[in-house]
């Protein structure tokens, strides 16, 4: 009887083993072992070291002290600047004497002044007086007036066919040697008139001002005129130049 419990309790045993070994076989077994593919980079600039222009750094690098780190101080600068000289407000027109503010009307209207303008006739802020000597004589009186200098203004003689006018000082009208030079040589003292023309916006009355390039257009054209001597051209900056 004994022999068949210690039969039996073997059995049981080596079914409760069978068990055990079948339920292990049948669990899932995870064979993915982790690994830590992040592999530390060290970001750090050695000291010292010389870092090209337009180098792209990361972020959160460090960088020590003492290390060249070249700046592009290259900047897009516009240096085109507008020539303050190329904006022409308005002319000074000198004219013969005894021209008439209609005359000058007339004659403005046969050119194409580019913008609408405002005429103000018969200014006295220039030089007033002057003598028209024919090339017969320019010589002479040119070797006069050079002795006498203060007789003339620092401005050219302005050929215009066969004569040539020069601008006479208003100190010398009544000088006694300048009247006999005129006798001499039978010129007439006579006074230029002026004229000043303001460009316009559009149609109204604010100062405006054309290309330098249209107003020398302008100058050459109108100093044809038997009447006209010669243009001066006002700008808007800098202020009024005697000599262009």
């Amino acid at each position: 009887m004994s022999n068949i419990k210690k039969e039996i309790a073997a059995f049981i045993v080596l079914l409760s083993l069978l068990i055990l070994w079948a339920l292990f076989i049948q669990a899932p077994i995870n064979t993915s072992t982790p690994v830590n593919t992040s592999t530390p980079v060290n970001t750090s600039i050695p000291a010292n070291t010389s870092i090209p222009a337009n180098t792209s750094i990361p972020a959160n690098t460090s960088i020590p002290a003492n290390t060249s780190i070249p700046v592009n101080t290259s900047t897009s600068v516009n240096t085109s600047t507008i020539d303050p000289e190329s904006q022409v407000a308005g002319m000074a027109i000198q004219l013969k004497n005894g021209t008439s503010e209609s005359e000058v009307k007339s004659i403005l209207q046969n050119y194409n002044m580019t913008r609408n303008y405002r005429i103000t006739f018969d200014v006295n802020h220039y030089p007033e007086y002057y003598i028209m000597v024919n090339e017969d004589n320019i010589t002479d009186v040119k070797s006069k007036l050079e002795k006498e200098k203060t007789w003339t203004e620092p401005i050219p003689a302005i050929e215009k066919g066969n004569y040539y006018i020069i601008t006479i000082s208003e100190r010398v009208i009544h000088n006694k040697n300048f009247i006999m030079m005129l006798s001499k040589y039978n010129l007439q003292l006579e006074k230029f008139v002026w004229c000043d023309i303001r460009f316009l916006y559009s149609d109204g009355p604010l100062t405006y001002w054309i290309s330098k390039e249209d107003a020398t257009r302008l100058k050459n054209e109108l100093e044809q005129n038997e009447n006209i001597f010669t243009i001066r051209f006002d700008y808007l900056y800098p202020p009024y130049d005697p000599t262009t």
